[in-house]
């Protein structure tokens, strides 16, 4: 028992030379390894502060998270729809020249000046060809900026996805030809006085 207990303090003995023998040959060493250590100390703690706390909030910031992306479906469909209707399509421009026309003149006014103002960017689908688009970029640019009279304008952008609609003949055609098959705002005369004849025979 003696013989393994005085082997031990040896053993121990040893470790302590040889540790202090090598800090005092390659100081370098073991001052760069005290900061390293305590380095990796203040690590240690600030996780456990970051992790109490996370606990103590939850479900937060998960749940605020999980909301996030489930309005953010809807955000892009608002987003798809304003740009659906800033759209300045093929209707609207003149097939010759490739200017606006008066119905596109009044898409692009009421853009820039009755829209929501963090919506009012005009979108320009692109024609047949990249000069046919240039020139419809073109136009819409110098109409903005004569019904624009300062200030920055509003940004011109290009699109490739054709909005809804069509020229304005055929809405024309359709709402004149709605016009003249509505029937005379009169109830008939037979009608109106047999209900009458009908209500006088109830009540006697």
């Amino acid at each position: 028992m003696r013989h393994w207990i005085l082997r031990r303090t040896l053993l121990a003995s040893s470790l302590g030379l040889a540790f202090a023998a090598g800090s005092a040959l390659f100081p370098a060493t073991a001052a760069a390894q005290q900061p390293q250590q305590q380095g990796q100390q203040l690590t240690f703690w600030q996780s456990v502060h970051r992790d109490f706390h996370r606990n103590n909030a939850w479900p937060e910031p998960f749940q605020s998270a999980d909301r996030a992306v489930t309005r953010e479906y809807f955000c892009i469909q608002v987003n798809n729809g304003w740009k659906m209707q800033n759209t300045v399509g093929t209707f609207l421009f003149n097939p010759e020249t490739q200017e606006l026309n008066r119905a596109g003149e009044l898409q692009v006014k009421w853009i820039v000046t009755q829209a929501p103002i963090h919506r009012r960017a005009v979108f320009v689908l692109v024609g047949d060809t990249p000069e046919d688009t240039q020139r419809r970029v073109l136009s819409v640019q110098n109409y903005i900026s004569r019904i624009v009279p300062g200030g920055q304008l509003p940004p011109v952008m290009i699109t490739y996805t054709q909005p809804e609609g069509a020229s304005g003949a055929y809405f024309d055609a359709i709402n004149n030809a709605m016009m003249q098959s509505i029937p005379a705002p009169r109830l008939p005369g037979g009608a109106g006085s047999g209900g009458a004849s009908g209500g006088s025979g109830t009540g006697n």
